[in-house]
């Protein structure tokens, strides 16, 4: 322990000697109260997670933003040049369990301010996506959560097709945001197909934590912010390409020059998920992970269950198409197979078969006649993973035709 030092000693041994008797002062001179001191100003709660709406989701990928930097792993950084800004990797920075895309007044590549984003490198379809998000405060800066194919070094890739923008927002305007969805030719050439909400008033400050979700299906696209369902729009496979896209979480100067007065700021997000409940298998591109044949195929002039999305035939006896998904969780799933139509030369007798583990059943499938669309195989139990699978085989009186399965969760 510490010496004791004079003064400690001095003070000691006056407080053992006897109190001496003090008369009590006037009230008119006792000393005021001291006010209270003023409490902290607590920061605004982060919205809760809202998560996926209805049951049979299994979360299939995310980050929670929960290290020191951003997981290069998962995510590309956006580095175009575009609008009002340039985007830069050293904009974007993980601390306090969320990820912060830094919006500054500097000069880079031509541009006097500079934002970021970042792209995952893992592209998704069907599903719900979720972020929990905030905008920088003070004019100037659009910050987005959305879904687009590409790596981040460009927003209009050759391969893009889907454009779906689950909260698009613009920092002068911090109440309102608006849900879009574009059909893309590509390399920034804009297809026939838009559907959008129309820029609207949440009633929320969207400088501060909320979260936001898209449903994205075979029927279309639908928009939560808080777990409140805002907008849905009727997006359908017929009517364009339904490709996989990467997730961008990004901010950028458009519009007016931003305020920089209220530079340097920040875009942040908390965490990004998402959940997988149907499971489809293509003939082509990254659904057709678990496609494969026997014997001889070949493209067809016919168009897919989605907008140009290719059709193989076969027309040998015996020729075999077989898809086999991954089901991330066990349940109860109905199967579908998706019928092409050829009235000269279609297969009058294809057989399908569905092995669920082992149990097979078969059926019959005619490409002559009727029309064009998924055909359900039933509905069973399923174990997770790949004990399943549907098989199409030519009987030589025609050509099958190969395209796509699903298994959708009931």
């Amino acid at each position: 322990m510490p010496r004791a030092t004079p003064l400690a000693a001095a003070l000691a041994a006056a407080t053992a000697l006897p109190l001496l008797a003090v008369a009590p002062l006037p009230a008119a001179a006792a000393a005021p109260p001291a006010p209270p001191a003023p409490a902290a100003a607590a920061a605004p709660p982060r919205a809760p997670a809202a998560g996926p709406p209805g049951a049979g989701w299994t979360q299939v990928f995310g980050d929670e933003f929960g290290g020191s930097a951003v997981d290069t792993a998962k995510w590309n950084f956006r580095t175009d040049v575009k609008a009002n800004s340039a985007q830069r990797p050293q904009n974007v920075t993980q601390s306090d369990g969320a990820l912060h895309i830094a919006l500054k007044k500097e000069d880079h590549a031509g541009k006097q301010f500079t934002g970021g984003g970042v792209i995952s490198k893992k592209h998704l379809r069907y599903g719900y996506y979720e972020t929990r998000a905030k905008i920088n405060d003070g004019a100037g800066w659009h910050t987005a959560f959305w879904l687009q194919a590409g790596d981040g070094s460009t927003t209009y890739p050759p391969e893009q097709r889907t454009e779906i923008d689950g909260f698009e927002t613009d920092s002068v305007s911090p109440t309102k945001t608006y849900h879009t969805v574009h059909g893309w030719v590509g390399s920034g050439v804009h297809g026939p197909v838009t559907y959008g909400s129309g820029t609207y008033d949440t009633g929320l400050d969207l400088r501060q934590w909320h979260t936001y979700g898209i449903d994205w299906s075979e029927s279309g696209a639908k928009f939560y912010i808080d777990g409140s369902l805002k907008y849905t729009a009727p997006y359908t496979p017929g009517q364009w390409m339904h490709d996989y896209t990467a997730v961008w979480l990004t901010s950028i100067a458009t519009g007016a020059l931003p305020d920089a007065g209220k530079l340097p700021s920040a875009a942040s997000f908390d965490y990004v998920r998402y959940w997988q409940r149907d499971y489809y298998v293509d003939n082509d591109g990254a659904a057709a992970y678990g496609y494969s044949t026997t014997g001889t195929w070949q493209p067809s002039a016919l168009t897919g269950w989605t907008k140009d999305s290719p059709v193989s035939y076969g027309c040998a006896a015996g020729a075999e198409a077989t898809w086999r998904p991954r089901l991330r969780a066990a349940g109860t799933y109905e199967a579908f197979i998706r019928k092409s139509v050829s009235a000269t030369g279609g297969d009058p007798a294809a057989k399908v078969a569905l092995d669920n583990a082992g149990a097979v059943t078969t059926r019959t499938l005619d490409e002559r006649s009727g029309s064009p669309g998924w055909v359900s195989l039933g509905t069973q139990s399923y174990q997770a993973g790949e004990s399943a699978s549907v098989s199409l085989t030519a009987s030589g009186t025609g050509c099958a035709h190969a395209d796509a399965v699903k298994f959708v969760r009931r």
